[in-house]
This record gives structure tokens, C-alpha cells and sequence, in this order.
């Protein structure tokens, strides 16, 4: 199968240059997640809330979820999904109680740090006051959950209930052992209390067992040279047999609170799914706002067919004579990433083409540029019609249905494709895909056969390309 223009142009690449730019799991999926569009209304919001990125940015704020954890694994397992049940039935982890509470606290936050500034940042602010107020879920989760992932006493009246009653009476078995190993004259080193199989025990030496205090004990082990067996006193069965039991409740109670809390998410899900959703969005504008900067970028201007006039919203109208494609020191921002790692730095390219001019021809010789040329143009393209700002000083563009690409060699041994064969090939589906608003991008047309025989088929191609008023 040939590449696609998205491979071919390394779309891919420009995505994960952009990703290094933003702040949490959610954003970036949303940035890997962004793909070519044609809608104007839905081009035009993208550019204007980056816009106000740029500029809540240029004003010396920053904007980042980095102490934000993942949502996505706890939410997906508290949304119905495949499995209604499956979800219903879900109790989240302290540690996910704790995650989710990170996402609430991020929602009130955006949702009061907006506010303020609605009337300079529009898009923005609406963004952040879509979001529910959590406030109630965050307070509840936070007085069940401590930071360490341990459940609070205050959880409930019942826990602290059942935590007060097993602090007395362990303390109370302890006291009743330690009074044995007192009775019994215990030698230093020997007069503690340990636990073995979750029960208090206390150590005793194999020649003392027939002592009143542990003669019909129930022994839980011995030391590793058989000289010290642990024995649990018939005083301490009943004490150890209370703790047991109130360990089970203990973690019955905790179990029942988890759930609860669960319950109150899985409440809020759609709620909760759409904070997620709103901070993914809003980290990856803020995203491709650190770029634009980085990369000195324009945010495109999108031009109609019928007048040749520009409007900041998009797109290209439908049919009619199509106006000019300009580009102003335009960068192949792969190749600036690059560049950049090593020093260099990439020589802008500026070009123009006004109404009428559907075909443009580069020649020149070897290394000058002209594959470069052709990736810059359909790489400004995908960015611009991918809600991503374009590494020009300015960029002019009309709204294309798709781009087609043939760039580089590519031959197949599978298919049995000459470097020639496969570049008609890739011709061929070109030309049955093309309209007359699609992008057209052709390198080395008519090599890979006679000089002669390639000139007359790159003629020939370049006046059917131009019949179809592609451009």
C-alpha cells in the first residue's frame, strides 16, 4: 500500500513535536488526536482559543496540569461502556479515590482562575465555567482518603467506632501477656510481645512450656533452632479472637465507604467525563500556544473562492475560481526541530500564487530545496486544516478537501513495483481522487523512465492536473 500524504508529509512527527509542549496525559492524547479537517465554524474556534492561549501566555501566565493524574483509567472503569454492570459493580481504589480528586480540585480551580479574566479571554472562560462544581465530591473524598492512600478515622462514626474498640482491646491483650511473661519471670530479650498469624503471641523457651501461664498455650511457630516456640496463652484466645473479628468489620466498614464514594463519582459521571474532556481540550491549546511561540508561528487565514477576500473564520466555499495560496517565510517545522538540536537553522521559504494560478513548477538542481518546498507547502496545510498553528510569519491558504502526495521512491519487491511503476500507480489513484479543491503535491514527476519519454508524461500529467483546476 503507497503512504499516505500524512505519512509522506510526517504529520505524525509535527504531532509529536507539538506533544512536547503539553502537560498531562489527557492533553496529549487530545494533540494526537487532532486531524484534518474541513469544517470552517469548527477551524475558526480552534484558532481563536488558541489565539487566547498565545496571548494568556504572551501576558507572563502559564497554564499546566502536571500534578493532574490521568483520569481515563478510573473514569473508564466507572462509565457504563460495554458492561453496564461491569461498571455499576466497580469500587474504586483509595489511590483512584485520590486521582479523582485531583481531577476535581482541577475543575474548581479552572473554573475560579477564568472567571476573572471572561472578558479577556472569551473562549476560554466559557470553557472553564462549563465545568460542575465538584467542591462537595472533593471535600468528601478528601475527609475519607488521606494523602497516603490510608483510610481517615473520619470516614465514618461506625469506622471510628470499630478503630477505637480494636485499639482497646489490643492494647488490652498486650497487657494481658505482658502480665504472663512477668508471672513467669521472663529473662531480658524474651519478655515481649510479638504477633504470629495475625494473633498476639509471646515467645517461650521449649523447656519452659510446662509453666502454669502457657502449659495448654496454642503454639504458632518457633525460632529457626527450635529453642523458642511462640505460644498464644488460653487468656489471649478470646482477646485475639475479638481482634480478628473486628479487623473484618474494620475492612467491611472500608469497603462500604469505598463503595459509597464510587457511587457518588459513578453519579457524576458524565460530569466528570466532560472535566476531562475540557482540560484535555484546554491543555492542548495551551499546548500549540507554547508552540507558536517556540517556533515563532501565525495562526492561517483561510481564503473563500468566490471573492479572493480573507476572513478569520475559515474555509474554502465550493465552487468558483480559486484565489491565491501565500506563504511568508514559511519553515518545515520537522526539519527546524531537527536543525535545532545540532545549531542550524532552516532557510524561510516565501511563496505565492494568485487567482487563476493553479499549477506551480520547481526546478532547479540537486539539494536546492525543491522536495523540501513541496513537504513545507502540504505540512502548512495539514497543520493549518489540523487546528495547528504554521511555523510562517504569515500564511494565506484555501480550504482543501485533501491532500494528494507523491514524494520520494516508492518501490515494492512485495508488489513487484518498479521505483516508475509505483509512482503511476500512486498517479493513477491521484487522479481519480482529485477535485478541484484538493492540494496536489508531485515530486520528480515523469523520472524513473527516458529522459524523453518522462518529460512527455510529466507534461502531459501537469495539463490534466490543470484541467481539474486542482491546485
Amino acid at each position: 500500500m503507497p503512504r499516505s500524504a500524512e505519512e509522506l508529509l510526517e504529520f505524525g512527527r509535527l504531532r509529536e513535536i507539538v506533544c512536547g509542549f503539553n502537560t498531562c496525559a489527557p492533553g496529549r492524547r487530545a494533540v494526537e488526536g487532532l486531524e484534518f479537517s474541513q469544517d470552517r465554524a469548527k477551524l475558526a474556534g480552534e484558532f481563536a482559543l488558541i489565539r487566547e492561549a498565545t496571548e494568556w501566555l504572551r501576558d507572563g501566565n502559564e497554564l499546566g496540569f502536571g500534578a493532574l493524574a490521568d483520569p481515563d483509567p478510573w473514569l473508564t472503569r466507572l462509565e457504563p461502556g460495554a458492561s453496564e454492570i461491569a461498571a455499576s459493580a466497580t469500587v474504586l481504589a483509595p489511590a483512584e479515590l485520590l486521582d479523582a480528586a485531583s481531577l476535581l480540585d482541577t475543575s474548581a480551580w479552572l473554573n475560579k482562575h477564568f472567571h476573572e479574566g471572561r472578558e479577556s479571554f472569551p473562549g476560554l472562560a466559557a470553557r472553564a465555567e462549563s465545568l460542575a462544581d465538584f467542591r462537595h465530591i472533593s471535600t468528601a473524598i478528601r475527609k475519607t482518603v488521606l494523602p497516603d492512600g490510608t483510610i481517615s478515622d473520619d470516614a465514618s462514626p461506625e469506622l471510628r467506632r470499630i478503630r477505637g474498640t480494636l485499639a482497646r482491646t489490643r492494647d488490652s491483650v498486650q497487657k494481658s501477656l505482658r502480665e504472663i511473661q512477668r508471672s513467669r519471670g521472663a529473662e531480658a530479650g524474651e519478655d515481649y510481645v510479638t504477633l504470629r498469624n495475625d494473633r498476639y503471641v509471646i515467645p517461650v523457651r521449649a523447656a519452659d512450656r510446662q509453666h502454669s501461664s502457657v502449659k495448654n498455650a496454642i503454639v504458632h511457630g518457633a525460632s529457626a533452632t527450635g529453642q523458642t516456640v511462640y505460644v498464644e496463652p488460653l487468656i489471649a484466645i478470646e482477646l485475639n479472637n475479638k481482634l480478628v473479628q473486628l479487623a473484618e468489620d474494620e475492612s467491611a466498614e472500608i469497603a462500604r465507604i469505598l463503595a459509597a464514594m464510587s457511587d457518588l463519582l459513578r453519579g457524576n459521571a458524565p460530569a466528570l467525563r466532560h472535566a476531562a474532556d475540557t482540560i484535555a481540550e484546554l491543555d492542548s491549546l495551551f499546548a500549540r500556544g507554547r508552540y507558536a511561540r517556540e517556533y515563532d508561528c501565525a495562526l492561517p487565514v483561510f481564503l473563500t473562492n468566490d471573492t479572493g477576500l480573507t476572513h478569520e473564520t475559515n474555509v474554502n466555499s465550493s465552487a468558483g475560481a480559486r484565489v491565491q495560496l501565500k506563504l511568508d517565510a514559511a519553515r518545515h517545522p520537522v526539519l527546524e526541530a531537527a536543525l535545532r538540536r545540532d545549531g542550524g537553522r532552516v532557510v524561510p521559504m516565501s511563496l505565492a500564487m494568485g487567482s487563476g494560478e493553479t499549477v506551480l513548477v520547481i526546478s532547479g538542481p540537486n539539494t536546492g530545496g525543491k522536495t523540501v518546498a513541496l513537504k513545507t507547502v502540504g505540512l502548512v496545510v495539514f497543520a493549518a486544516q489540523s487546528g495547528i498553528p504554521v511555523t510562517a510569519q504569515t500564511a494565506e491558504l484555501p480550504l482543501f478537501d485533501k491532500v494528494l502526495a507523491d514524494i520520494g521512491d516508492e518501490q515494492s519487491i512485495a508488489a513487484n513495483l518498479s521505483t516508475f511503476s509505483a509512482h503511476m500507480l500512486n498517479l493513477r489513484g491521484m487522479l481519480a481522487a482529485v477535485t478541484e479543491n484538493s492540494l496536489v503535491l508531485v515530486d520528480e514527476l515523469g523520472t524513473g523512465t527516458a529522459p524523453e519519454e518522462g518529460a512527455a508524461l510529466a507534461v502531459a500529467l501537469l495539463e490534466e492536473f490543470r484541467t481539474r483546476h486542482c491546485l
